[in-house]
């Protein structure tokens, strides 16, 4: 009884971003460069794609969320690769603060096929598929956590607290 509640409880925190539901209602190997070639074609079909924004705006109609395409792992996260088939724009129909979903944030979006903008790139012009999202998940940004690093020391074993260097203050309080 309690080990399976313990499993329980980790597996639910593992558990895919998106509901089952609209999981459900997407097509799994319909991917952003299959959908370059003709946008039209997939109008109203159910995607669950993800990536890396390359910037968000608010416009009358909504946000516009412009999105590099990265494949996505288990849980839905986008993973980190340099490699990419393509971009895509989710269109929110409310707003979404820019501040918040803004370069360089992960995000996973399931939503529908609505069509296809033109917007230029440098100086071509790009195609871009437009969802309507059902889901967004914003994922949490990674912060980097430094520790100190002392380098090799040969008197380590003098000093009392080599092994919690945040409890004193000074390395070499001897000195």
């Amino acid at each position: 009884m309690i080990l399976s509640s313990i499993a329980l409880l980790l597996l639910s925190g593992c558990a895919h971003v998106i509901s089952k539901e609209v999981r459900r209602e997407v097509t799994k190997d319909l991917t952003v460069a299959q959908v370059l070639k003709d946008p039209d074609v997939y109008k109203g079909r159910g995607v669950l794609w993800g990536g890396v924004i390359i910037e968000s705006q608010n416009l009358r109609e909504g946000t516009q969320i412009v999105v590099l395409e990265k494949k996505l792992g288990w849980r839905g996260r986008p993973k980190e690769s340099d490699q990419s088939r393509g971009r895509f724009i989710v269109l929110h129909p409310g707003y979404l603060e820019t501040a918040i979903y803004r370069k360089d944030r992960e995000i996973t979006v399931a939503g529908e096929i609505i069509g296809r903008k033109v917007m230029p790139i440098d100086q071509m012009d790009y195609t871009y598929p437009i969802l309507t999202p059902r889901q967004i998940h914003l994922w949490e940004e990674e912060r980097e956590v430094a520790y100190p690093y002392y380098g090799p020391d040969p008197w380590w074993w003098h000093y009392p607290y080599w092994r919690y260097p945040y409890r004193y203050p000074y390395r070499h309080w001897y000195w």
